[in-house]
């Protein structure tokens, strides 16, 4: 059973024949998102960078409305492509009761252990890992699907994606980005960070339904969750506002699992 597939087990209880609707959503160039019936929202940083041409394509944008939660939360398994996929983990997210459980909130700093000898892997720039760690730790391995097939305007500098299997076997401190649960790449990575001692999954995207990570090789979730007011952002996010917008309707969860 898939990492993804899991998820969704954790999550049919909490959603399936719950009366959970899409009450609204975005389709934004950075972000896509959803408001549920329950009145909480989700935004999913949006990979364009894979997506097919066409604007015909994505007409189950306008048909999620109005549709059970839990159907449109499949598609986080079986979209067709990362956009689709986006929004089931917008879905499922806000429909998740963990954000708000003690049992999978700890106040703890991940990165506590980080000095001057730790070599260090990132899935998916971080600037502010960058910013932070970069010049501090012994090695700084970041790659990035999306400079790699695209470039950037930000500067960030990555090492070539052909190089994970080679890199991250070194590693003693690796983040993943959760944007990897929606290509459904995370286990692959995980399979290569087989040195690690500290991994983490991180990012608006990871779907969080803490238990479904058990054994997996994961050992702590950062995330956040949506505040009541952030249906603010349906509008915003038409047009193109980006994570500092995004991050003021946000509040940091983090959470440690145990193998």
């Amino acid at each position: 059973m898939t990492l993804m597939e899991k998820v969704l087990e954790e999550a049919r209880p909490h959603m399936e024949g719950r009366g959970l609707k899409v009450a609204d959503g975005v389709i934004g160039l950075n972000f896509v998102g959803v408001t549920l019936n329950n009145g909480r929202s989700h935004f999913i940083y949006l990979m364009r960078e894979s997506l097919p041409s066409g604007d015909m394509i994505f007409g189950y944008g306008e048909k999620m409305i109005g549709m059970d939660a839990w159907e449109v939360a499949k598609w986080a398994q079986d979209g067709a492509e990362d956009l689709q996929r986006s929004l089931g983990v917008a879905a499922l997210n806000a429909a998740s009761p963990f954000y708000f459980d003690p049992r999978y909130r700890q106040n703890e700093d991940f990165y506590n252990h980080v000095n001057e000898e730790t070599v260090m892997g990132v899935i998916g720039h971080m600037p502010p890992l960058v910013e932070r760690f970069s010049h501090k730790v012994k090695h700084y391995y970041s790659f990035d699907r999306a400079i790699d097939l695209k470039g950037t305007v930000e500067g960030a500098e990555v090492y070539p994606m052909e190089r994970e299997a080679e890199l991250l076997p070194l590693c003693d401190t690796v983040t993943i980005t959760g944007t990897s649960m929606i290509n459904h790449t995370t286990e692959e990575i995980l399979s290569m960070c087989r040195n690690a001692r500290h991994v983490i999954l991180s990012g608006f995207s990871v779907p969080f339904y803490p238990e479904a990570y058990r054994g997996s090789g994961l050992t702590a979730l950062g995330t956040l969750y949506f505040t009541e007011d952030s249906t603010a952002l349906m509008r915003p996010l038409s047009l193109a506002a980006g994570r500092l917008r995004v991050r003021e309707y946000t509040q940091s969860v983090f959470c440690r699992l145990s193998d």
